[in-house]
């Protein structure tokens, strides 16, 4: 086990699917080829992490209505598997990283799981910031929602725990990021924010993913995007 594990956390197909203006265009009766392919697109990305199970462990949070069997090619890939454990997604983001530092972890990094197509260099930032000594706490923000990756130091996350400091955090409230910026400046002096990117919330956003595609922009996402082209 290594110090520093990313955690991609993955989609599952629901009724009322959280991609609400593309919901009509991808509902089937047993899964979701568009969040599939989404978590396919994640684990490539974060495979290809400089060091990835070598110096750095890669971890995928499923749903809890997810099924771990049907996740054994990416435990057998190297990836670890947990589930995601929570009535709503603050609890679930407190209790991933709550459980990997108890593990023994000191470095937790959670990504979110509608950005199949988050620069690579992103993630790679977000693991070199928190590998300075002064920096404990690293935020991707979202055009489009709160934020796309989370990630911190244990002594950190000790500093926060019994506070509020979970409860306002998720991927997609964007009404509520820049009032949580500013209350985890409160708690934290040394936090690094990585550049803007966007979540794949709506059509137009899927119609972005397929311009940045085909313009080398962010990691290219070639499952989403195959689903994309059908969808549009």
């Amino acid at each position: 086990m290594n110090n520093e594990i990313v955690v991609g956390f993955l989609n599952e197909h629901r009724q009322q699917c959280q991609h609400t203006s593309v919901s009509n265009r991808i509902k089937t009766k047993r899964s979701c080829d568009f969040c599939h392919h989404m978590n396919r697109d994640i684990s490539l990305l974060m495979s290809n992490i400089h060091g990835a199970r070598k110096t750095v462990d890669v971890g995928l949070a499923l749903s809890a209505i997810a099924e771990t069997s049907s996740y054994q090619p990416y435990k057998n890939a190297g990836f670890e598997l947990l589930h995601q454990e929570g009535t709503n997604e603050s609890a679930r983001i407190k209790n991933t990283f709550e459980n990997m530092f108890l593990k023994g972890y000191e470095t937790v990094i959670i990504i979110s799981p509608s950005v199949p197509n988050l620069p690579l260099s992103y993630l790679e930032s977000a693991l070199s910031y928190l590998r300075k000594k002064e920096n404990n706490l690293v935020l991707g923000p979202l055009k489009n929602g709160m934020f796309y990756l989370i990630g911190m130091k244990k002594k950190m996350y000790e500093t926060v725990n019994r506070s509020d400091f979970f409860n306002k955090l998720n991927f997609y409230n964007s009404a509520m990021r820049d009032t949580t910026v500013n209350m985890i400046k409160d708690y934290c002096n040394d936090c690094s924010i990585l550049p803007e990117w966007y979540t794949l919330k709506s059509l137009n956003d899927l119609k972005k993913l397929h311009y940045d595609f085909l313009h080398g922009i962010g990691w290219k996402a070639q499952w989403t995007h195959n689903i994309t082209n059908e969808l549009l």
